[in-house]
């Protein structure tokens, strides 16, 4: 039985006018310009279009047009398309079992013309003509014919503009370019078959073409040299298939900005496939690196939900682990090289069909049939310890290198870690290990890490130079060309004045290229290429204060990570007087900026106390 309030009763509760109830709606759809572009590409894809250009103004805060060659709207549908709930995509509760299309609830353009102005031109037969359909706020449609050529075009202009409570939460311009950048790639990605043009305050973004490869696609969008390291993937099993391809365990990121995962051509962010395809590499990735991932997955649209949350960015799969195996191990097959899958499934092996293969590159995945379980940690610890040394030496100690130091063994009383003692009341005595300072004083033995040390004194005096802009520059003789993502170009855009007070002078080159014109000093003898890898992984996508402060900090201490005295490296007396006096004049010189203890006291009580003396 329903209850409708009368005129003059004192009832409480109140049914909103349609107007706020589409604002209120659109909250879950539309939450920032990148979600009108999403919105609008995914109906140009589902309208089976070749070609889709998407314009951009002010990070999509003035306006955001996106124009199709789909199949478009007649005069009927076009009206309709505005009304809550109107969708071409399914008809029956049963549809929702078996979705094929991006797009299907019938809330977006609704939600989107509820919160800004909207100005539709479409047309499904150039010969019969178009129409124009025109909607300001979530008013009225109003709808006028014309003649156009056949598909879509929709501008959405004001984002926002009714509902000011929702547009001061918008970030700068740059930070909503960049998401909208970041999804355009997401779908071009997913899409190569269509020639998609980005297109950022008349700027152009992206450009790729049409292709039915899409190894090409990737090389397109994230560089040629990030291509070169990537292993097929093509593993089937029953009712699933999983393409694409991931990078080998020699090309890493300190991120995971480089991997994109679908299911049916969707992209997700689902945790079940990351953490499948995390396991597949096992122990083949150093310690906080994460790998290159462009993977897809098919299945029967039954195997799976999208109808979770309206921004369809998530997924139910009915069979959580079996899927998780079949990632993981596909992940693992592919990385071995072997021709057959032999995963942990309760099904008969036979049905699997596989074609994982390497791409002829000079960094090979190292194939697991070489290895033992027992011997495979020991040996790729070794083969880590020569690759990654300089990028870990911060945050990996040394027995996960596989690094055996020299064990002390007289103490029962663990050693005390440093907070107030002085430093020049100890005098150097050598090297534990050529990693570790030795010093004695009346306090007792105090054991220094060399390398974080160091590595406190040049954060110091590196930030020290960066507070007052006096960066000591290294101009290159031959400025070296570096290729990024869109999405990455603009973030370097967004903080290339922030990145040049750190020494680091970038200049646009190309559609998706930059020129490194100077580095800071400190880091003239390392890998330029490789350190702007880490910078780009660290930048914040906002430029508010609190954000750039932090990541920047991190730069800071990454930039003196690298350039900071090594573990097995000889020094002599001298340089270990210079480094302590150094040491001595930092802010802060028992511990290094991760917040680890520079040096450990043993204490001299203790040592007499073994030794059965007062």
């Amino acid at each position: 039985m329903s209850v409708i309030p009368q005129e003059n009763s004192k009832s409480r509760v109140r049914i909103l006018p349609d107007d706020l109830a589409n604002q209120i709606a659109a909250g879950e759809v539309v939450e920032r310009p990148m979600s009108v572009v999403k919105e609008l590409v995914e109906n140009s894809i589902d309208a089976k279009s070749t070609r889709i250009l998407i314009e951009i103004e002010q990070g999509g805060k003035k306006l955001i047009r996106v124009t199709d060659n789909g199949s478009g709207l007649s005069l009927e549908d076009a009206g309709l398309s505005f009304l809550r709930h109107a969708t071409s995509k399914i008809s029956s509760s049963s549809d929702l079992e078996k979705i094929v299309s991006l797009g299907f609830r019938g809330e977006a353009l609704p939600s989107i013309a509820s919160i800004s102005k909207v100005h539709m031109t479409t047309s499904a037969d150039e010969h019969l003509g178009g129409v124009i359909v025109l909607v300001e706020g979530g008013g009225s449609a109003q709808t006028k014919e014309t003649s156009c050529p056949r598909g879509t075009t929709i501008e959405v202009s004001q984002l926002f503009y009714n509902t000011p409570a929702r547009k001061k939460f918008l970030k700068g311009d740059g930070t909503e370019s960049s998401h909208i950048t970041q999804v355009v790639t997401q779908h071009a990605l997913a899409h190569p078959q269509i020639h998609f043009t980005l297109i950022n305050n008349g700027r152009k973004v992206i450009d790729v073409l049409p292709t039915d490869q899409h190894l090409y696609r990737i090389a397109e969008l994230f560089g040629a040299e990030l291509a070169k390291e990537l292993i097929q993937v093509d593993t089937e099993y029953g009712d699933y298939r999983l393409e694409g391809f991931i990078s080998s365990p020699v090309y890493t990121r300190s991120s995971r900005s480089a991997q994109y995962c679908y299911v049916n051509q969707r992209f997700v962010r689902d945790k079940v496939i990351l953490h499948s395809t995390q396991q597949g590499y096992s122990h083949l990735l150093p310690k906080g690196q994460h790998p290159a991932i462009y993977l897809f997955l098919s299945m029967d649209p039954k195997l799976f939900d999208v109808n979770v949350h309206p921004a369809k960015a998530e997924v139910r799969f009915a069979f959580q682990q079996e899927v998780h195996r079949f990632v993981s191990g596909s992940v693992k097959d592919s990385l071995s090289g072997s021709k057959k899958l032999s995963l942990p499934m309760d099904h008969s092996e036979n049905r699997y069909h596989t074609t994982s293969q390497s791409r002829q590159t000079d960094h090979r995945a190292v194939p697991a049939s070489n290895f033992s379980e027992d011997q495979s940690s020991t040996r790729l610890s070794s083969a880590m310890e020569l690759l990654y040394m300089d990028s870990t030496e911060c945050s990996v100690d040394r027995e996960s290198r596989g690094i055996m130091s020299p064990q002390v063994e007289i103490f029962h009383e663990k050693p005390s870690a440093v907070s107030n003692l002085i430093y020049s009341e100890f005098e150097p005595l050598g090297q534990l290990d050529r990693s570790f300072i030795l010093m004695q004083g009346k306090p007792g033995i105090l054991v220094v890490d060399q390398h974080i040390a160091h590595e406190r004194v040049l954060y110091d005096r590196f930030k020290k130079a960066a507070k007052n802009k006096k960066i000591e520059v290294q101009q290159l003789l031959f400025p070296l060309t570096m290729e990024y993502s869109p999405s990455e170009v603009e973030l370097l855009i967004h903080h290339q004045d922030s990145l040049s007070e750190l020494g680091l002078e970038l200049e646009l080159f190309g559609k998706n290229e930059f020129l490194l014109r100077t580095v800071p000093a400190i880091l003239k003898n390392n890998d330029k290429e490789e350190i702007m890898r880490e910078i780009v992984d660290m930048l914040p996508a906002q430029k508010h204060e609190e954000a750039l402060f932090e990541k920047f900090e991190d730069i800071l201490i990454m930039m003196s990570c690298r350039n900071a005295i090594k573990v097995n490296m000889s020094l002599n007396l001298d340089q270990i007087r210079k480094l302590i006096s150094d040491l001595q004049e930092t802010e802060m010189p028992y511990t290094c900026p991760h917040g680890r203890p520079i040096a450990l006291l043993y204490d001299m009580d203790s040592i007499l106390k073994k030794f059965l003396r007062k």
